[in-house]
């Protein structure tokens, strides 16, 4: 009887949710809509939400959305007000303002490697009253200076080094070294969005990440050969983290390895898994 019950609730309240939705779930069906019919890599304007917000491709705005303001997979708790949180690869600015909308008072860094996508982000955080949060137009990495990235006028930007196939051709983008950032300051939350240079950076900011209470990341898997979650992860628990894979999103719209389909055909061996890592507790 309980059991039943319990699905009743729950077809219940699926029903309500279709019926009544929230106003982050509104505004993700009304922007899929007007991504049907709007061309790929079309610059534009949306409201979402109490956001007005710029984008250079809204299919994949949609559901940077759905992940961020409906699942709300960057979702934290801290008895800090003012959190300092660093958000790298910042891309439009969502997970910024929904940290903001969390924690007004944080203190943020927003670092973004595209030339033309830092501007929309800065222009997203001043519009929509986040005009304090510091942006830095240049990728996180490994060293200062200046590093190749290849475009792709969307979300998914990368450094050529670690850029999946077929991406636009690179050009130069200014770097900071990561670790100097992390090495100066206590940092509550580091969320690392970088397009598959999550674990040549974690190695690089090894010695820096006692100052980092929790790690909000995902791992790019682009070569079935060149795995990089067992060395993320194994880095994580040597610096004290534990962790969870909270989320694994198969990629399979991107070219497959050599050999791959062969083996496990209609399964992608590319994918991104999101990890969530935070302080163990001492006993």
């Amino acid at each position: 009887m309980n059991r039943l019950l319990s699905r009743i609730r729950r077809a219940a309240g699926a029903t309500r949710r279709r019926l009544a939705p929230s106003p982050e779930v509104a505004a993700w069906r009304r922007a899929c809509r007007l991504a049907e019919r709007t061309p790929r890599y079309t610059h534009g304007e949306i409201e979402l939400g109490p956001y007005t917000l710029q984008y250079s491709d809204l299919l994949t705005l949609c559901p940077q959305w759905d992940d961020i303001f409906v699942r709300r997979s960057l979702a934290f708790t801290t008895p800090a007000q003012a959190p300092r949180i660093l958000d790298c690869g910042a891309n439009l600015g969502l997970a910024s303002l929904f940290f903001k909308r969390a924690y007004p008072a944080a203190k943020i860094t927003a670092f973004e490697a595209d030339p033309a996508i830092a501007r929309m982000l800065a222009a997203n955080l001043r519009r929509n009253g986040a005009a304090d949060v510091e942006v830095v137009a240049a990728a996180a990495w490994i060293a200062d200076g200046d590093v190749a990235f290849c475009g792709d006028g969307a979300d998914s930007g990368a450094i050529a080094d670690h850029a999946r196939p077929a991406s636009r051709p690179a050009e130069r983008v200014p770097a900071i070294r990561l670790v100097d950032r992390l090495a100066r300051e206590r940092i509550y939350l580091l969320k690392l969005g970088i397009e598959g240079a999550e674990a040549a950076v974690l190695a690089d900011c090894e010695p820096a990440l006692g100052n980092v209470a929790a790690i909000l990341l995902e791992v790019h898997e682009f070569d079935p050969d060149r795995r990089q979650a067992p060395a993320v992860l194994q880095l994580l628990e040597r610096c004290g983290f534990a962790y969870a894979v909270t989320h694994v999103t198969p990629l399979p719209w991107l070219p497959e390895a050599t050999g791959a389909a062969a083996h496990f055909p209609g399964r992608s061996s590319v994918w991104v898994e999101a990890v969530s890592a935070w302080r163990r507790s001492r006993s």
